[in-house]
């Protein structure tokens, strides 16, 4: 018996649709057994893409992406939006939305309203030596409300990179006016071109006026960004001695460490214990924002850095496992985190407040690289059978309600891209195997809204 044309047609979505769904059982059963399934992230997510790599994460909600139609700097809380053309490299952004980056030995600060660009001529105008020839490349090192604060090896030949011994060369540094582009201040370090003489600007951090350097292995200064020059030195105090929080200064020499005002001078507290030590605060270069608290590990507890001095808590910094055990607590930051089962409770330390409970099972690690702030960011390497990737689940959490801003999947890559203020960016990169091409794709998650401290 013939069929009539409609059972035909419903007889061949039958045959479709099983044919589908033996593909779909088959793929998912392949997708399950090499580990490879497309990434997720749960939670408040204001932008996904597919080019993390082209992702920057900045202050106060700024961010910046690539997509087909061009480059982009977005402002995660109102998704006000400005770009299309080409940014260079991974711009640092500042709190009103610029890009700040570098071409060669030039120096461009691009906003809604355009774009200004300082040639490497410039900044050796601005040195003064005659005898002297622009670099070949300039780096950001510091950034302030009023200036970019960029590194460069000036040389008599010229072309210099940086990191490399050059004969004559020398490190200077040129305070960029954010405004107009235009060279406020040249500070002349007097150390070879191959010095390392300051980490890079960590993105998500907000402007501070000072940045520390250190122009030789033992000493390490403050450099004032508004003015050029040397707030304060410090003698036999190589790199992690001194962490600079807007205008303070904390510095360990032995057993003391010591809080200095930038501005006056004045010595604003003082703790000593045997064997203390600064806790490390990542690769931010002794940057540490108004968000987060100097800590000094001290035996079997920590001092945190309150408004009227040091507070002692008796509980142990985070130790090197990263992890929170069971029944007991660790400090990170200003944060008392105590574990019962998959449960962990948040109390503020300084001021002895309960923030709230969530739910983090056990195995995952906190981030202590990640820029103290307002998230506190847990991560658990994945267990792969059949796979040696490098990959992590993810949980970000808002330290000031205790709620969760992200939840991953454990297939993202290792990391986040982390701001001050409460933002992120998670990544995903899978690569190419068999027959199957890579692919990767990038999300910005965050809190509702920035409050950043007065």
């Amino acid at each position: 018996m013939s069929t009539t044309p409609r059972k035909g047609a419903d007889l061949a979505k039958l045959v479709a649709t099983l044919v589908v769904a033996t593909l779909a059982a088959t793929l998912g059963g392949w997708w399950l057994l090499t580990g490879t399934g497309a990434g997720g992230v749960d939670g408040r997510v204001f932008y996904t893409g597919d080019r993390p790599t082209s992702m920057t994460i900045g202050p106060n909600g700024w961010f910046a992406y690539a997509d087909d139609d061009g480059e982009w700097v977005e402002h995660a809380p109102t998704g006000e939006r400005w770009g299309g053309e080409r940014l260079y490299g991974a711009p640092v952004l500042t709190s009103d939305g610029a890009a700040v980056s570098t071409l060669g030995p030039d120096v461009r600060v691009a906003r809604a309203s355009g774009v200004v660009v300082t040639e490497g001529s410039d900044l050796l105008v601005a040195h003064g030596d005659k005898e002297l020839q622009p670099g070949d490349e300039v780096e950001v090192i510091g950034l302030s409300a009023r200036h970019a604060a960029v590194v460069s090896c000036l040389s008599p030949a010229g072309e210099a990179r940086l990191g490399k011994d050059v004969p004559g060369g020398r490190l200077v540094v040129s305070g960029i006016a954010l405004a107009d582009g235009h060279v406020a201040w040249s500070h002349d370090t007097e150390v070879g071109c191959a010095t390392r003489l300051a980490t890079l600007y960590p993105h998500g951090l907000p402007e501070q006026r000072h940045v520390l350097i250190t122009p030789t292995e033992e000493t390490t200064q403050a450099l004032d960004l508004d003015t050029g020059t040397i707030a304060r030195t410090w003698k036999q105090a190589p790199r992690g001695r001194v962490i600079v929080r807007q205008d303070e200064a904390v510095h360990r020499t032995g057993d003391t460490v010591t809080v200095t005002s930038l501005r006056s001078g004045k010595e604003l507290a003082r703790t000593s214990c045997p064997g203390a030590r600064l806790d490390g605060i990542g690769e931010s270069g002794g940057r540490l924002a108004a968000e987060g608290t100097p800590l000094v590990r001290c035996g079997d507890g920590v001092r945190l850095l309150g408004d009227d001095g040091f507070v002692t808590v008796d509980s142990p910094p985070v130790g090197e496992s990263q992890e929170v055990p069971d029944g007991r607590s660790v400090v990170f930051d200003r944060f008392l985190i105590s574990r019962s089962g998959d449960s962990l409770t948040l109390r503020d330390a300084l001021a002895d407040k309960e923030i709230g409970t969530i739910e983090v099972p056990d195995g995952y690690r906190i981030s202590t690289n990640d820029l103290r702030g307002r998230l506190i960011g847990f991560y658990r390497p994945a267990d792969k059978l059949l796979s040696d990737a490098a990959e992590s689940a993810h949980i970000l959490v808002d330290t000031r309600t205790a709620e969760l801003v992200a939840t991953t999947d454990d297939d993202l890559s290792p990391g986040a891209e982390v701001s001050t203020d409460g933002y992120a960016i998670l990544g995903e990169y899978v690569e190419r195997r068999r027959n199957r091409p890579p692919r990767s794709h990038a999300w910005l998650v965050g809190v509702e809204d920035v409050q950043r401290p007065s």
